[in-house]
């Protein structure tokens, strides 16, 4: 999947290569493949048989073509337009294209006239295009067409220029079943509501207008009796140059989730890497789940394969890696098919989360450098997971087994990338285990949210020194392990005049909750007269919730890295978190935030916020210290050279190795 030479269009790498060979022969004048569509998995064009009216004819893949090359054939082997190559001395016999047609048919026109004048085209089902949708003068993005006129000129004119040898009465009668055709089309889109009467009249202009006028070209052609197209190809003024070797770095990055279905954790920490890797230069593909229909689709530079967790080798990767044959083996079996795919494109490198292991068989791929990242483990998580603990079948079969493999993976895996040097300590004394020599650590990044929103900083400040209150911001699940039962005791604590709002982000409250967070914390949360409980937000609104705020709460009593502290030094707010996990690796004590221990966090914060309340210019302070930061040590380009270099690495010992 090359860059694209047209919009929308993507080439298999391999795709001159098989398409090349072919020209040994020296009768052939055009060789064309198979076209996915814009899914990325169906197909668009296979082989196909086209009429001397224009109309396409598809065909088994097994059919023989070759009987149908032959002068004044009334069906011919005919290529789609964005999957065609063509032999210059032929196209130059023919005169080139003929630019009469104005868009549609005009390759169809070509096929005919190299079969009329003795060559051969022929299919090479192994040469790939991807052909996704684009919208365009003629197409809306809903693929209701803008106008009919330039495709209703080129089938016309074909249809009078290549119909005649079936006499004018059937030229004819085609021509009107082709007009009718697009008047009935027209019509059922404007009774079904999608388009306008007023769009209706125009399409229906543009057909009987682009029939005079294709008729007329064609009238013109046959007076001044053209035989050959009018735009020949000129010589080339210098030859062909050759292939660079190597080319750029193409890696796989495994993830689950992926905005914006899912843009927390993992999923987002992907994302990050995805655009940051894509914007040096390298080949990008993500592998994760279909929140539908499955597609694969290039997307702002990255190939996106969105797959169901589906495959026959469930059971028998359950078997070699001895993980659960429940969702965690059939999402591995199904990656690792995926992969074999991707592979036909020359893949360098597979990277994956340690977090259910998705590409754990890729450890036991020779062609394949592969990288597992660290996050939270099982093992890490279960102390904080009481449901894992109640449901002992449960513990037993799935989490001490996805436990075990974890450990077999750690102890055998050659490449592993970490954010904090905290998850490499944290996962050796856990699993009692060294990474030494096999990991390297890559801090976190984000992008910046003061400049994707076009905000200075002293903007963004003004405007805070202008309200009532202290906005402290909360941005975190209602678990045990994110710590928001110290934050609902810190809001308690600071209920009633202290000048100080609170914003809690990510759960949404309901009865069950606030039972939940009653048992946690010994707080009702409809006594909290200073808290808005925002619920689960998208991107955008989260991103809002850290520009309103002067101070974020972050009291997670583990944290493999410590993402929410960098996206809220992004938009220029300190942080008070909890000295726990990696957060100490990210929050500068009196430059960007505090660090406070579990055991006095909700007095230590409330005396904070309350200092904080009565003096603005601090806020202010810390808020410019803390950005500073941030651009120091946590932009998303820096994360981004600090990984492509570290894969680097990685492919060039795997070679070394195999």
């Amino acid at each position: 999947m090359g860059p694209p030479a047209i919009p929308g269009r993507f080439t298999h790498p391999d795709w001159l290569n098989r398409l090349a060979p072919h020209y040994a022969r020296p009768d052939v004048g055009a060789v064309g493949g198979f076209t996915v569509d814009n899914t990325g998995v169906r197909w668009q064009v296979r082989k196909t048989i086209c009429d001397r009216y224009g109309n396409a004819h598809f065909v088994d893949d097994f059919f023989d073509l070759g009987p149908l090359n032959f002068p004044r054939t009334p069906f011919y082997p005919s290529l789609l337009g964005t999957n065609s190559s063509f032999r210059r001395s032929a196209l130059r016999a023919i005169g080139g294209f003929d630019h009469s047609f104005a868009y549609l048919l005009d390759e169809t026109d070509v096929c005919l006239r190299l079969v009329d004048g003795g060559w051969s085209v022929l299919y090479e089902p192994d040469a790939l295009v991807f052909h996704q949708f684009a919208e365009s003068h003629v197409r809306s993005p809903n693929r209701q067409p803008r106008t009919l006129y330039p495709s209703v000129v080129s089938k016309t004119y074909f249809i009078q220029r290549h119909g005649r040898l079936d006499g004018q009465t059937r030229q004819a009668e085609m021509l009107d079943g082709y007009r009718e055709e697009l008047l009935t089309a027209n019509r059922w889109l404007a009774e079904n509501g999608h388009i306008s009467n007023a769009h209706r009249s125009s399409l229906d202009r543009d057909v009987i207008q682009g029939v005079e006028t294709g008729a007329r070209a064609a009238l013109e052609a046959a007076v001044s009796d053209k035989a050959a197209g009018d735009l020949p190809c000129a010589e080339p003024d210098a030859p062909f140059l050759p292939v660079e070797a190597g080319g750029r770095l193409r890696v796989a990055l495994v993830s689950q989730g992926y905005p914006p279905e899912n843009d927390a954790g993992i999923a987002r920490w992907t994302s990050l890497v995805a655009r940051g890797l894509a914007d040096l230069g390298v080949q990008v593909h993500v592998i994760t789940r279909a929140a539908g229909l499955p597609a694969r689709r290039f997307q702002h530079g990255i190939w996106l394969h969105q797959i169901d967790a589906e495959s026959p080798d469930a059971a028998s990767i359950a078997t070699a890696y001895d993980v659960p044959e429940h969702d965690l083996a059939r999402w591995m079996a199904a990656v690792t098919e995926e992969l074999r795919f991707i592979k036909t494109f020359g893949l360098d490198l597979v990277s994956f989360p340690i977090w259910d292991l998705e590409a754990l068989p890729t450890l036991d791929d020779p062609d394949l450098a592969s990288v597992m990242s660290l996050h939270t483990t099982y093992r890490l998580a279960r102390p904080f997971k009481p449901e894992w603990n109640l449901r002992v079948l449960f513990g037993r079969s799935v989490v001490d087994r996805v436990v075990a493999a974890e450990e077999r993976a750690l102890r055998r895996a050659p490449f592993i990338l970490a954010n904090s040097q905290t998850i490499v300590s944290e996962i050796e004394q856990e699993y009692g285990l060294s990474l030494a020599g096999r990991h390297r650590i890559v801090p976190h990044g984000t992008p910046d949210l003061l400049a994707g929103a076009g905000l200075s900083l002293d903007a963004r400040l003004a405007e805070h020194v202008a309200r009532d209150e202290l906005h402290v911001l909360v941005p975190a699940r209602f678990e045990l392990r994110k710590g928001y039962d110290l934050a609902l005791r810190l809001a308690r604590e600071m209920n009633g005049g202290a000048g100080v709002h609170f914003h809690f982000a990510g759960a949404e409250v309901d009865p069950e909750t606030e039972a939940t967070a009653l048992r946690d914390s010994g707080v009702k949360l409809h006594d909290l007269q200073n808290v808005t409980f925002h619920g689960k937000l998208d991107r955008a609104g989260v991103d809002a919730l850290y520009l309103s705020a002067d101070v974020v709460v972050m009291p997670s009593r583990f944290e493999s890295f410590g993402l929410v502290a960098i996206e809220a030094m992004s938009a220029g707010a300190p942080v008070i978190a909890l000295s726990a996990g990696a957060l100490g690796e990210v929050v500068e004590e009196g430059r960007s935030g505090w660090l406070l221990a579990e055991d006095g966090f909700v007095e230590g914060a409330a005396r904070i916020l309350r200092r904080l309340a009565a003096d603005r210019p601090s806020v202010a302070r810390l808020s410019h210290s803390a950005y500073a930061a941030f651009h120091e040590s946590f932009s998303t380009q820096a994360m981004a050279r600090g990984i492509l270099d570290y894969y680097r690495a990685a492919v060039a010992a795997s070679r070394e190795q195999a």
